[in-house]
Formats: structure tokens, C-alpha cells, sequence
């Protein structure tokens, strides 16, 4: 019900895949600073909107029919023109291999693509429902160790969302704590009671995150790495999500349908935003300045005309192919 429903999940959402696509046009400067935090908040989200069911066989229907349904329909549309052009020479293979497997591509062919983050969230539901309490906290760490090894030891680069559910999952535990202990509501509260507070921390965690972001370079979780060291990562990624759910309390009273729909349809835009976004990156390419003021703000411009463009989009989705976008409401 809409009495019921939490406007500022709607803006975190909505703030958080507007970041992935305005990662997506690599600002030159900001991609350290935006890559810190722009898929750690999502993982926290989806944290702090899951919770346990009564069992195994409730957590996997509700996932299949949420996550692992979605994904396979969209992958197949994804791959779908390599796959047809390479029917007759055996290389399509390799596509539907790395997309069963959950790989970004494999042997130079297409794959899930933007889609590992799904395949990660799969992996990642499943894992929380079959472990409880202290084991929760046991794993996180078990996996932050694991991504040490991943990247400062083994040095591996392996496109592959089994392996991203290293760095994934710790901050999905961090948003399952948030919600046990109802901290994000409470901040809700607090930033709409004190506005100028909240504003001035917004901006605050920004600056933190833009300069441990700058510091520790640009974190690719789709490879599975945090950059330069884990912990600058970690700060990084609290301090940006922070900043989200910061302003997101701060825009709850404001109610948009945009809002709820872009929410409701975050897995579309994942998925399809680098088709509008390209065109638009072009043309930025063939502008005649220098200055990188002026090019960073029409990337920033383009990043918001495209999450605004899915709007009808999404609507269209919904009403015409609802399966994709799961059970969600919108």
C-alpha cells in the first residue's frame, strides 16, 4: 500500500542506479570517487530489504521468480544478436556458457554483462537464508579474507560474479544488520527533523568519499577488485552509501511517481541504460572544448536524461512483460 511504502527507498534506489549509469560514462576525475560506492550501496540495499523466510524452499521460489527469471530472459535478449550471428561457426557456446556460469564474457564472447550483479545477488540470498546469527558476521569476514587472497596474493582478474560475491556479500550483511537494528529508519527521522545537519553531513561523507576514492583508485567489483587497498575500499564504500541513504532521507517527503517506477525497474536500467547512454557519450566526444568542467557536466546531464528516459520504458515492461520485472510493486 502506498501509506506503506518507504519514499526514501524509492530515492535510494533511484540515487544509486542513476550513480552505476553515471559510472558508465567514466568522468575523467570522478570514477574513484563514484566507483567507491555506486555498487557497495546496492549490495546494502538489497541487505537491508531482504530478510530470512520460514524456509529454503520459500527463499529460492521467491528468488527464482525475482531474480533468476529476470536474468535469464534478459541475458538471452542481451547475447541473443551474437549468439544468431555466431550459430553457424560454434562460438555462440561460449555465450550461453558465460551466461549459465554467470561470467561478464568468456573466450571474447558476450556474457551476462551488467547482469553479474544479479547472478552475485542469487548466490548471495541464498547463502544468507542457510547461514543464521553469528555465522553471518563469520562469513563476511571468511569472504573479506577470501578477496585479500583474491587480489593482493593471487592477483586474479577474473570477470566472474561467483568470485564478486567476496566483496559482495559483506556489504549485504552490513544493510541486513542496518535493518535489524532499524538504523536507517531512525536516520530517516532524524535528517527530516534536522535538515541543515543532514545536508551538511551529506556533504561531508561526499567529500570523505571523494577523497578516499581518489586515493585508493577505481574499484571494479565486476572483476572483483577493491583497487588499491581494502580498507580505503571499505571507508570509501560506507561513507558514499552513507551519503545516499543521507540525501534519500532528506527527499522522503517528496513523493514522485518517477521515483517509484525508476525503483521498481532498477534491473531494466542495469541492463539496457549503455544503449541510450552510448549515442549520447558520442556526441559529448564531438564537442569542440577543452574544458573538462564543461564535458564532466554534460556526462552528468546525459547519465540523468537516460534514468529519466526508462521511465516510460519501464512502464511499458511492467504492463507487457511483467515477468522480467518479477514481483515487484510499483
Amino acid at each position: 500500500m502506498e501509506g506503506q511504502r518507504k519514499i526514501w527507498i524509492d530515492w535510494a534506489k533511484t540515487l544509486s542506479i542513476f550513480a552505476i549509469v553515471w559510472g558508465h560514462c567514466f568522468p575523467e576525475g570522478l570514477c574513484g570517487f563514484i566507483y567507491a560506492f555506486n555498487v557497495p550501496v546496492f549490495f546494502i540495499i538489497s541487505g537491508y530489504l531482504c530478510h530470512r523466510e520460514a524456509s529454503f524452499g520459500k527463499c529460492f521460489d521467491k528468488t527464482l521468480h525475482n531474480l533468476i527469471i529476470p536474468y535469464f530472459i534478459l541475458a538471452a535478449i542481451k547475447v541473443a544478436g551474437p549468439v544468431i550471428k555466431h550459430i553457424g561457426d560454434g562460438e555462440w557456446i561460449w555465450s550461453v556458457a558465460a551466461v549459465l556460469g554467470g561470467f561478464h564474457s568468456l573466450n571474447d564472447a558476450p556474457g551476462c554483462s551488467n547482469l553479474w550483479f544479479v547472478y552475485s545477488l542469487v548466490i548471495v540470498k541464498l547463502l544468507f537464508q542457510v547461514s543464521s546469527g553469528k555465522r553471518d558476521i563469520a562469513l563476511a569476514m571468511a569472504c573479506l579474507a577470501g578477496a585479500v587472497v583474491y587480489n593482493d596474493i593471487l592477483h586474479l582478474e577474473w570477470r566472474w560474479a561467483v568470485s564478486n560475491c567476496l566483496l559482495a556479500y559483506p556489504f549485504f550483511i552490513i544493510g541486513n544488520s542496518l535493518r535489524d537494528k532499524d538504523i536507517l529508519q531512525r536516520l530517516v527521522t532524524s535528517a527530516r527533523q534536522y535538515r541543515y545537519v543532514a545536508a551538511l553531513a551529506a556533504a561531508l561523507l561526499i567529500a570523505v568519499t571523494y577523497i578516499v576514492g581518489t586515493q585508493n583508485g577505481q574499484a571494479k567489483l565486476y572483476m572483483g577488485q577493491y583497487a588499491n587497498n581494502i580498507v580505503l575500499f571499505a571507508i570509501g564504500a560506507l561513507t558514499g552509501s552513507m551519503a545516499v541513504f543521507v540525501l534519500s532521507a532528506l527527499l522522503d517527503g517528496v513523493r514522485l511517481k518517477i521515483t517509484r517506477v525508476i525503483s521498481s525497474g532498477t534491473i531494466v536500467i542495469l541492463v539496457f541504460h549503455r544503449e541510450l547512454l552510448h549515442p549520447l557519450l558520442k556526441e559529448i566526444g564531438k564537442t569542440d572544448t577543452s574544458s573538462l568542467l564543461t564535458v564532466n557536466t554534460l556526462v552528468f546531464v546525459s547519465a540523468i536524461i537516460v534514468v529519466m528516459a526508462f521511465y516510460p520504458i519501464i512502464l511499458l515492461v511492467k504492463r507487457f512483460i511483467p515477468i522480467v520485472m518479477g514481483r515487484r510493486k510499483m
